[in-house]
């Protein structure tokens, strides 16, 4: 983290700020509107989702991160380079916070260096969906929301993500034992933190390693999912990428009908 840094949240402070909008406009915007959109569509998601597009359309546009950079940037070269690290880095972010099931990603908790665009994630630990499970019930995979979307670009999400990704985790699953070495310590500790898991490992230490054992599967599970290679005749056959299981979880984190799901801390137009 840099004196120079600042986050996804500052940058909506700041144009709410600009804009005299109150920070919480999105919010009674919903409150004002779901009663009547309840009323008229068939089911409280398509509700949920109408008024995610509206609040993108006029409330939280989706430039807001890409004209707060290019502001701050001297030249063209300087904003591509920016964007270009930006895109790295975000795709990092997505490939660890995936992999460990690590939820509740907020605006304030993504850091940005002013000077290089490279990120600190705050709080980067897994969460437990119910005492000793790491695992998400979020409906999106990671954060990749119409702001960043829009600096990124379609080209980027297309080429640099997607790729950044798969070489991100390929370097934990490429190595023989290196992700299970890590992660036998690590989900430990993470367990370990919550008092019924603790209660139980101090009556059956078995029942613990048993417990981490299945979390360490887990998480190998989803970083594969992210590594996976189709076949060629799959490809071919059905015009497939061949990275489709890891394009399918991007698709799950732009779709708008799950962003729409997400709750307004986590501001899914941001």
């Amino acid at each position: 983290e840099q004196p120079g840094s600042f986050t996804l949240q500052d940058v909506y402070d700041r144009a709410c700020e600009s804009s005299g909008n109150p920070e919480i406009v999105p919010a009674l915007y919903a409150v004002g509107k779901m009663r009547d959109l309840v009323s008229q569509l068939p089911s409280v998601d398509a509700a949920n989702e109408l008024l995610f597009e509206q609040t993108c359309q006029r409330l939280v546009p989706p430039t807001l991160l890409r004209d707060d950079i290019r502001a701050c940037t001297a030249s063209p070269m300087e904003y591509w380079l920016y964007r270009e690290n930006f895109s790295y880095q975000i795709s990092a972010s997505a490939a660890l916070t995936y992999m460990i099931a690590c939820t509740q990603r907020t605006p304030a908790k993504l850091n940005i260096s002013r000077a290089s665009g490279s990120i600190c994630l705050h709080d980067l630990v897994p969460t437990q969906a119910t005492p000793g499970l790491v695992h998400s019930k979020e409906p999106v995979p990671f954060r990749l929301t119409p702001n960043i979307q829009t600096f990124v670009t379609e080209l980027g999400l297309e080429g640099i993500v997607p790729f950044a990704i798969y070489r991100v985790v390929q370097r934990f699953t490429g190595t023989e034992h290196l992700l299970r070495d890590f992660l036998d310590l690590f989900v430990r500790d993470e367990l370990i933190h919550v008092p019924a898991v603790k209660s139980l490992a101090a009556a059956n230490p078995q029942a613990l390693a048993e417990m981490c054992e299945r979390n360490v599967k887990l998480i190998e599970h989803r970083a594969g999912q992210m590594v996976e290679i189709l076949p060629a005749k799959e490809v071919q056959d059905q015009e497939l990428s061949p990275m489709q299981p890891l394009i399918r979880l991007m698709m799950q984190a732009v779709a708008p009908a799950n962003l729409a799901k997400m709750d307004f801390i986590w501001a899914p137009w941001l």
